[in-house]
Order: C-alpha cells, then structure tokens, then sequence
C-alpha cells in the first residue's frame, strides 16, 4: 500500500476538522485513525470525548474491525443501530459502547490515509443519511489538503530546476494561496450550517420544554421548517460544488450558442413576461469546445442579472473570437456591483443576497469551471450602471486532443 507522509501542520488541521465536525453533528466522541503504509495499520492519531480519555498510538490492523474495513475497502458505514444491523455479530462487537455510529475513509488518489470516526449522538438519536454525507464531504475535503501537499511536493521538486528564484516564490505563494482557499473553504462549511441549526435547536428545545398554545407551536415549527431548508439548500450547493471539484471526465463538445440558449430557458418564466429584454449578438462561427460545465456558468450568470433587474431591463450576450480567445460577455442594466463587493465575489459563501435566498457558491463553481480552461471570467460594474460579466476560453486549451 502506498505510504503518505503527513505534516504535523496537516494532522492538525486534519484534527481541527475533526473537532469541528464533532460539534455540528452534536456527536458525543469522535476519533481520527491515520495510515501506518510500512506496517498496515491505522493509528489513533486524535480523540475527542466527554469523557476526555486519552488513547493516542492504539493500532488497529487493516481489514480488522469496522476502522480496518472501511480503510481497506474505501467505502464509508452508517450504523444506526449495531444491536439490529445484520452486518454485525452480537458477540463480536459486543465490546461497543455505542448503537449508533458514523466511519467514513480519507481517500486521496494515492490510497487510503486514515479513517473518520463519529459516534453517540449527545440527543440518544441515531445518526442520518444527511449526517453521513456530511462527514463524507468534510473527508473529501481533508483528501483534497492531502493532494495538495502531494502537489507541493512535485512543485518543489520542477522548481529545483529552474534558475529564477523569482519565478520559484511565485509559485509558491500561488500554493499558498490556494491552500488557504480550502481552509475558507471548510471554515465556512461549518459557519453556514451552524447558523440554520442553532435556530432549529433553539425553536425545538422551546417546544420541547414549555407549554405552548397550538398558534405559537405552528409559529416555531415554521421556523424549524425553514432552518431545515436553508440546510438542504447548503448541502445540495456544497454536493455540485464537490462535484465539479471532482469530475475530470471531459468527452462531450458542445455548442456555446447551445449552452446559452439552455441556460435562458432555465430562466424562461424571468425572461419571457416581457420585463426583460435579452439582446442577442452571436459570432456563429465560433467552433465546438469541450463542455467543462459551461451551461452551469451561463445560467449562474444569467441567475444574478435576473436578480439585479427586479424591475426590469435587459440582458444583452455576445460571443466572438480572436487568434487567443472566445469570449462570451453577459451585459445588464441592473443595479450594479460595488468595488468592495466585487473583490469576494467569487469567495466561496459571500452573498449580498438575503438568507434563504443565496448560499454563495453559485460564482466560485463558476471561477472553477473556467480556470479549468485555463481562462477568465471578469466584472465589470459599478452601482446604478448595470454589470458586464466576460467569460474568455484560450482557443488552444477548449478543444479536445486528437489521440493518434
């Protein structure tokens, strides 16, 4: 198996995450195993409980017990009650002191590296397919920072060869600056879901605890009702912004007119009542490109121009082409972008927009999707003024490789 050597800056951040993780599941334990390649077995790396027991360097063999098994197999194990899961023999997991339990796999592309465990629920409930996926995602993400010291270290190691000391520190600091992305990242995972699920919390205990008349029950219910959306909402942005992260797979071409096209008629009900001009303006000379998730960048951008033109206006869309670039340009007479606000606009959660109706992901997958073309996608705006988004492919990297 092959080995992965860790930092002891990335075991902490790896046991920041942990702790993290423990608290938004309102999970009493919670456990951090990490890969020993030489010798194929975990290792307790981290614990945190209620009862503050200390267990670090216990080793548990690869393929023994449910720690071994998921490292071995890579798949992650929802247990909601091990008394009743026909996976598990009474007696051989009768030492448990737990019913219900999470354990889920840090993968990286060069194997397994450690093993998440998350148990007891300080509620007595059992733990959630949406808790499940949670802990899925936090891995993930943890195997991202793990991938990212796998590409520092290649990094180093070209830049051994050059002789431009310049050149070298700004790749470095490029390194830099994308690893403090991720730590934003997950910092903000865990800020967005605390906030809806602290109310939901708050509203339960209240009915939990006291005697309400039914008008007052209904009044927190909704507002139980509405948290728990806003969480749906955060999940269902942070799986296709995961997604996109994830999927390498590029076959298709497509059409950038067709893209558009398909893109306004997500917004068919927006656009066609007459309060919204759209100004077409095609180079259909423009040739097929590699479909990277360009439909998803288009309707995003055509989402936030309908959301700045409440009252109307048009949308005028370009494309057209050079020796270096397509580029498609979004133009609206909407309310315009400040300067301090156009400076986060693609920081994954910033919104302007209000709870409920914003969750901040939609331009960071935007960014996502177009760096992967190794292009740009600018703003201009300036409040009152309307706002001009330009997306720009370089020519040489939107089309396929012809393989011989």
């Amino acid at each position: 198996m092959t080995r992965v050597d860790l930092s002891d800056i990335h075991k902490n951040i790896l046991n920041d995450s942990l702790l993290r993780l423990k608290g938004l599941l309102r999970a009493e334990s919670a456990s951090l195993f990490l890969l020993d390649g030489e010798r194929e077995e975990l290792v307790l790396n981290a614990i945190f409980n209620e009862q503050k027991t200390q267990f670090k360097g216990v080793r548990q063999r690869l393929g023994e017990g449910i720690a071994g098994s998921v490292a071995t197999q890579g798949q992650a194990v929802l247990v909601k009650n091990i008394k009743t899961d026909p996976r598990f023999s009474p007696r051989a997991f009768r030492h448990y002191h737990t019913d219900s339990f999470i354990c889920v796999p840090i993968v990286t592309s060069l194997g397994p590296i450690g093993v998440i465990s998350i148990s007891d629920k300080d509620s007595g409930e059992a733990f959630t397919e949406d808790d499940l996926r949670l802990v899925c995602l936090i891995a993930q993400l943890a195997s991202r920072i793990v991938e990212d010291q796998k590409n520092m270290i290649q990094l180093k190691e070209e830049n051994e060869s050059l002789k431009s000391e310049r050149t070298l520190n700004r790749q470095e600091q490029a390194f830099l600056e994308k690893f403090a992305s991720m730590g934003k990242l997950a910092g903000g995972i865990v800020h967005e879901i605390n906030n809806p699920l602290d109310a939901v919390m708050r509203y339960t205990n209240m009915l939990i605890e006291r005697d309400l008349d039914k008008s007052v029950s209904g009044e927190y219910l909704n507002e139980i009702k509405i948290g728990l959306t806003r969480i749906l909402k955060i999940t269902r942005s942070l799986r296709e912004f995961s997604q996109q992260l994830n999927d390498n797979r590029y076959q298709d071409l497509v059409d950038i007119h067709d893209a558009v096209e398909e893109a306004l008629s997500l917004f068919r009900h927006n656009l066609f009542g007459g309060k919204i001009e759209i100004e077409k303006t095609f180079d259909f000379g423009l040739p097929k490109v590699i479909d990277k998730g360009l439909c998803r960048v288009f309707s995003n951008i055509v989402k936030n121009a309908i959301d700045a033109m409440p009252e109307g206006g048009s949308l005028a869309i370009t494309t057209s082409q050079d020796e270096e670039f397509i580029s498609i340009c979004f133009r609206d007479t909407g309310s315009g972008v400040p300067d301090d606000v156009k400076e986060r606009i693609f920081t994954p959660f910033f919104t302007t927009k209000p709870i409920g109706q914003g969750i901040g992901l939609g331009l960071p997958i935007c960014f996502e999707v177009i760096q992967r073309y190794g292009g740009r996608i600018d703003l201009e705006s300036s409040p009152g003024k309307g706002s001009r988004f330009t997306v720009r492919l370089p020519i040489k990297s939107a089309f396929p490789t012809v393989k011989n």
